[in-house]
């Protein structure tokens, strides 16, 4: 799979959702575990503005780099964050896409 880290040196990023855990099944019984560190998988949704346009993006986080203080609205920043570029065949149909991971997500300070 191939990664390309994200550079958010010009951007700001706001939290849009708390964390919640990812499964790997939609009837949510098995988590997904993140394979850098073994431990699950949590998903977050920021808003990420960057040279006057905002998109609101899904990013995965292992649950120990969930950072304390999250709250919906609060300017975050992201450690280790990359895109993946994936791609597989379901039922005969070929799918691909971009994930985005970090390896932790911090309410940002003033500096």
């Amino acid at each position: 799979m191939k990664t390309m880290p994200i550079d958010q040196s010009q951007a700001l990023e706001i939290l849009a959702s708390e964390p919640r855990p990812r499964f790997k099944d939609r009837d949510g019984r098995e988590a997904a575990i993140d394979r850098a560190t073994g431990s699950q998988l949590h998903q977050v949704d920021v808003m990420f503005a960057f040279n006057g346009r905002a998109e609101v993006i899904t990013v995965n986080v292992p649950e120990p780099g969930l950072g304390k203080g999250l709250k919906i609205g609060l300017p975050v920043v992201f450690t280790g964050l990359v895109a993946s570029f994936w791609e597989n065949a379901i039922n005969g149909k070929d799918r691909h896409g971009i994930s985005v991971r970090a390896d932790a997500i911090t309410v940002r300070t003033a500096s």
